[in-house]
């Protein structure tokens, strides 16, 4: 009985409990109740789409706007970068020429090359590793008939392996052949014994390669790493002298190149100590620059003593060239007495070629409708849009071929350095053969004579307006650092010299005085004697060595006054268009 009155008594409290949860005012309450986001219980059952219709077309409008501006950049970019190379072989074409008939890569390696080799990055020095690829590149899409090498034969037998033959080719083809062969020999010798790495395609310098040619290899240059093995290397280059040979070989060359090409090959083997063949090689040039002109009333040059003939009238520029290399070769070889009666003969026969011709004046009334014509012409052309539209798209003309050096020079500027840096030799010749002070003081005479002619033509010389190389400029500038370097030495040496002298007279005057002063009858005759005498030769010595003490003080004033002249400064920019300026 008990236990169902539990049970009714629970029933009725579910009953009463469900009805008081499901009334009106609870579930009015429940509602009025604030519906918070965080305060509800997340559910594990809930699905958010979140990749609805109005995302997916907004991911797409995004992704498509990124890729159109990405690739807007990146055609920008590539355009800026496209014109800057065109500016830039552009600038490189005007400063070295190419021939126009050959491909735009082959031009492209010959203007690297000449511009990696003069144009040495800020701060750093010619890296003639990648001077010899360039040309290199240059020589063998030269000599590739699919390239441009149509027309191109091997030379006969008996020239060098790898002579061409470059006769069919036009006189543009041959000329940047040249200077392509030039520059690539020239790298060769800086790169002289330097190896390839085969296996690692690293080159080395010459020296550190193991092998049994090399027992005793130097440590390697900071930044190598492993040494080199003999059976794994070659040589990066070919050899100098291989190079100058088929340059020497090659049918088609004027006998100027092969003049200047001679001379550069014999520098090349005076420079490894070679003096025989030098001076074979350099007595060849001579012999071909003297042979060019059969028709002069005489021969130009003595076959014994190597001088000038007067008789044979002024001497071409390639026999003054040549000979002037062979006597400054004599004289470096310490054969000084043949040397010197050649330099003389030159410096006689430059100094009696004849003066570059003046254009003769306009008449009064000529000039007067020049002056009223020409400059409305002048400004018309330059500020003419389409001009200069024209200038900018047309490419540049090569450069005409210059004089084949067979007749006499003229005395430009360069000429007239020339005869300064002839005046530098014989005077260094004739100081350091004199054997009396007098002989020394001639030698210093021709010296400062020197100095003075290219300092003034240093002076005359217009002011430097574009980056191209100046040949007047850099004899010049070369024969005045010399002349004050030999100037500067002579006089030291002649200081040093006296102010020995004299102290050896001043110690001799001083010990005469006291075995004179000894043998006097009273002291103070013996001190009056010796003090006149030391007296007069201190004066003596003050005067002579004064003499060269302000000598040497004039040099230090001359050396800080033309050290604008010596440095080789860059003319400063003119705009964006400077690169079409000459």
């Amino acid at each position: 009985m008990r236990s169902r009155l539990l049970l009714l008594r629970r029933a009725g409290a579910r009953k009463l409990l469900r009805t008081f949860t499901q009334s009106t005012a609870v579930r009015t309450d429940l509602r009025a109740r604030p519906q918070l986001p965080f305060l509800s219980v997340p559910s594990t059952r809930t699905r958010v789409r979140y990749l609805t219709t109005e995302r997916k077309a907004q991911l797409k409008y995004e992704i498509k706007t990124g890729i159109k501006y990405t690739g807007y950049i990146w055609i920008a970019g590539a355009a800026l970068l496209a014109a800057w190379f065109a500016i830039v072989q552009e600038r490189l074409e005007r400063r070295y020429p190419t021939p126009h008939e050959w491909r735009f890569r082959t031009r492209m390696d010959l203007r690297g090359g000449n511009c990696a080799r003069y144009e040495p990055l800020p701060g750093k020095l010619t890296d003639w590793l990648q001077v010899g690829w360039w040309f290199e590149t240059t020589i063998a899409r030269l000599h590739d008939p699919k390239i441009d090498g149509q027309g191109v034969k091997d030379a006969p037998h008996d020239c060098p392996p790898g002579t061409k033959d470059v006769t069919a080719k036009s006189e543009e083809w041959r000329r940047g052949y040249f200077e392509a062969m030039m520059g690539y020999a020239k790298a060769a010798e800086y790169m002289d014994g330097w190896v390839l790495d085969k296996s690692r395609n690293i080159v080395f310098p010459p020296g550190v390669m193991i092998g049994p040619s090399n027992p005793f290899p130097k440590p390697l240059p900071p930044g190598y790493k492993g040494a080199p093995r003999e059976e794994d290397c070659e040589l990066r280059f070919d050899p100098p002298d291989a190079i100058y040979l088929r340059i020497l070989c090659t049918p088609g060359f004027t006998n100027r190149q092969r003049i200047e090409a001679g001379l550069a090959y014999a520098s090349w083997l005076e420079y490894k100590g070679i003096a025989g063949p030098a001076s074979i090689v350099y007595e060849d040039a001579v012999r071909l620059a003297a042979s060019e002109r059969p028709n002069l009333p005489a021969e130009p040059l003595d076959k014994k003593t190597w001088v000038l003939n007067d008789a044979a009238g002024p001497p071409s520029e390639n026999l003054l060239t040549s000979l002037t290399a062979y006597a400054t070769f004599r004289a470096r070889q310490g054969d000084v007495s043949s040397a010197l009666p050649i330099l003389v003969s030159i410096l006689q026969a430059r100094r009696s070629l004849p003066e570059p011709e003046q254009p003769a004046p306009a008449p009064a009334s000529l000039a007067a409708a020049l002056n009223t014509t020409a400059p409305n012409k002048k400004t018309s052309t330059t500020s003419n849009p389409w001009s200069l539209l024209t200038k900018l798209f047309t490419p540049p003309a090569y450069p005409p071929p210059p004089p084949d050096g067979t007749a006499p020079p003229v005395r430009d500027p360069l000429d007239l350095c020339q005869e300064a840096a002839l005046s530098l030799h014989i005077g260094e010749i004739l100081y350091a053969t004199a054997a009396s002070p007098a002989g020394r003081e001639e030698g210093l005479g021709w010296t400062r004579e020197a100095v003075d002619v290219a300092e003034e033509q240093l002076h005359r010389l217009p002011p430097r307006r574009t980056e191209k190389p100046d040949p007047a400029r850099a004899a010049c500038r070369e024969c005045l650092a010399t002349g004050l370097g030999n100037w500067s030495a002579m006089v030291a040496r002649l200081a040093r010299e006296e102010r020995a002298r004299k102290e050896a007279a001043a110690a001799a005057a001083a010990a005469a005085g006291q075995k004179a002063g000894k043998r006097r009858a009273g002291w103070f005759g013996g001190l009056w004697g010796e003090g006149v005498a030391g007296a007069a030769a201190r004066a003596e010595e003050k005067e002579e060595t004064s003499r060269w003490a302000a000598e040497e003080k004039v040099i230090e004033e001359r050396q800080r006054r033309v050290q604008d002249l010596l440095e080789d400064l860059k003319p400063p920019p003119r705009g964006i268009l400077s690169f079409l300026q000459a």
